[in-house]
């Protein structure tokens, strides 16, 4: 009895730790996109991958990038909007078709990182929720700026606001960001938090 519970946990704790690669390619639909300079921006042909051509109006391509990001769903901008300005410069409406958040990764270039001497805007910043990942890169052949870095933050279904490229105190960049979509946690599911809770009311039941 003690060994069927054992396994019995431990397959129910599985059930909320497991987090497949898989979710970057779960379909996320794009709607509604408005940009503040008016530039065309539009939703990816497609996961974005190696080989893709990632903005709307250069012909860079993606050279390597994390295997967690491959198929991601994805929005091409446009590289003249480098100097954007504005927390409300980029809006877009998300629908994961799941019970999901929705986790957006914005890939900025390598050189407006503080490594390099560079700025972030206030809005991408981990005061507002965003979190830095320094060992997630994507290298491309606009080998003046080399790789982009990501940011990564959880929305709920709906519409998401992002402020500009070079928004105050951003500083080194030279390329505009991309915009990647996965799917985050599963709203059905309880936090995991409450399982040591209910593991102990079963085991008080026996």
């Amino acid at each position: 009895m003690k060994w069927t519970m054992s396994v019995a946990l431990a397959c129910f704790i599985s059930m909320f730790l497991y987090f497949p690669v898989a979710l970057a390619q779960e379909e996320i639909e794009v709607t509604d996109i408005e940009v503040g300079s008016g530039r065309p921006y539009q939703v990816g042909d497609g996961g974005l991958e190696i080989g893709t051509t990632y903005y709307t109006d250069r012909a860079y391509v993606v050279n390597t990038m994390p295997e967690e990001l491959e198929g991601a769903t994805w929005i091409m901008t446009a590289n003249d909007d480098k100097q954007s300005q504005g927390e409300d410069f980029l809006k877009f409406n998300v629908d994961p078709k799941a019970n999901r958040l929705v986790v957006v990764w914005v890939a900025r270039d390598s050189r407006g990182s503080q490594e390099k001497g560079g700025m972030t805007p206030e809005w991408l910043s981990e005061d507002n929720g965003w979190e830095k990942h320094p060992d997630m890169i994507m290298e491309v052949t606009d080998t003046n700026m080399g790789h982009f870095i990501f940011w990564s933050k959880e929305f709920e279904k709906g519409e998401i606001v992002l402020g500009g490229n070079a928004d105050p105190p951003a500083a080194g960049q030279d390329s505009n960001y991309i915009v990647l979509l996965t799917l985050g946690e599963d709203l059905a599911v309880e936090p995991l938090s409450k399982l040591s809770t209910t593991w102990a009311g079963l085991r008080s039941e026996r």
